[in-house]
Formats: C-alpha cells, structure tokens, sequence
C-alpha cells in the first residue's frame, strides 16, 4: 500500500574537526590522597556526628570536648 506521504530523506552530517581533548583529571595520587584526607575527617567526626539530629545536623563541627559532657548526645533526649 502506498502512502500519501514520502519517507524522509537522511540528513548527512559532515563531522567536524575533533574537540580538544578535556582537560587530564587529577591523577591516581592525588585522587588517593584527596581520598585519605576525606576519610581522615570522617573518622574524626566519629559517634557524636553521626546521632546528631539537631537542626546543626551531621555536617557541621562537633561542639568542643568542654560542651559534649554537659549535653546528652543520645537521639530522643
């Protein structure tokens, strides 16, 4: 059965002259570095970071060692 309309013709696309090439990523060293250094300051955030559920929240500094003994730091205080 033939239709009432054609097929459309393909469009050809010339390619251009390649893209420069990105930037080189941060090498493995450096990588495994940045990655100590972040794990470094996760375990240092320890216990009281993680049960934090104030509006402060996880991510900001833990209060100093003087302050942490007068609160609880238990969830549901």
């Amino acid at each position: 059965m033939g239709g009432l309309f054609r097929a459309p013709k393909p469009v050809v696309v010339t390619p251009t002259t390649p893209a420069e090439p990105p930037p080189a990523g941060p090498t493995p060293e450096a990588a495994a570095q940045a990655a100590r250094v972040e794990n470094q300051t996760r375990s240092r955030r320890g216990l009281a970071g993680t049960i934090t559920t104030s509006a402060r929240g996880v991510l900001d500094a833990a209060p100093a060692a003087g302050l942490a003994g007068a609160r609880k730091t238990l969830l549901g205080e």
